[in-house]
């Protein structure tokens, strides 16, 4: 999370779409999402701000130590990625890479779409 900030992790995963996370300005950074129970997953949704990542990785977790990468790019350009994905896990992990800006990374929407 960005120093001395509010823009803490559960402000992407709210539902709205006026707050944000925000991350220190350094790479690599990530947010995690536990998502209670293993969920099937087929599409993420990143709605960047405007300090976005350039490469990031979506991962899924059974017990959020083990990563298995379901998506992955190198050239992220910032707004709306809607990412079709396969795989299952509790924890749901974005990881970027390298950023797009001298700024962190910062997301106003991260949603996690799929079965239960």
């Amino acid at each position: 999370m960005e120093p001395d900030s509010s823009h803490v992790g559960a402000n992407a995963v709210d539902g709205n779409n006026q707050t944000r996370w925000g991350s220190v300005h350094a790479d690599p950074q990530w947010i995690t999402v536990d998502l209670g129970e293993t969920r099937t997953i087929d599409r993420v949704r990143l709605s960047w701000e405007a300090a976005f990542a350039r490469a990031y990785k979506v991962q899924i977790s059974p017990d959020n130590a083990t990563w298995s990468t379901i998506y992955s790019t190198e050239t992220g350009d910032g707004g709306v990625d809607e990412l079709l994905v396969a795989g299952s896990g509790r924890y749901v992990r974005v990881e970027g890479t390298q950023r797009g800006t001298q700024w962190g990374y910062s997301l106003w929407d991260l949603q996690i779409l799929g079965e239960g």
